[in-house]
């Protein structure tokens, strides 16, 4: 892992991560998508199938035949993700072995709503990647 990038003050964080989703893949690398949120995280997976009349973004869950072949891979259970370019973490805490986790991909973006108890949590994720020594950017999205 090269980075942690903070993206905060996200209006609407399924759509977001939808948008940077595109992103990545259209950079022709693949991406991550964990949360032990389910609802979060089922609410992401079925928006890239909407949120762009004319768009397609292969992608499919964690342990499913399609994930080897998707360019977005979504699961719960951050261990059955494996590996890939970007990390995109939709999670209120800490994953458990995070530093061993990270390290399978190149980058690793955090996205945080507006909503004032996900940002206090947020700061906690900051403080402990900060002092283990993670290089970290943060985004100010206000208005995206």
């Amino acid at each position: 892992m090269q980075q942690i990038d903070f993206h905060y003050n996200v209006k609407n964080r399924s759509n977001y991560a939808c948008r940077l989703l595109k992103k990545i893949t259209t950079l022709g690398r693949t991406a991550c998508v964990w949360s032990r949120d389910s609802v979060l995280l089922n609410r992401v997976y079925t928006e890239l199938w909407t949120f762009e009349d004319e768009g397609f973004y292969p992608h499919a869950w964690a342990g499913t035949p399609y994930a080897s072949e998707a360019g977005i891979v979504f699961g719960g259970d951050i261990e059955a993700l494996g590996s890939g370019d970007v990390l995109v973490l939709l999670d209120e805490d800490v994953p458990p072995e995070w530093q061993s986790v990270f390290a399978r991909f190149d980058r690793v973006v955090d996205i945080v709503s507006t909503d004032p108890e996900e940002l206090v949590r947020s700061r906690a994720r900051y403080r402990a990647y900060k002092s283990a020594g993670v290089p970290l950017k943060v985004f100010d999205r206000r208005g995206n």
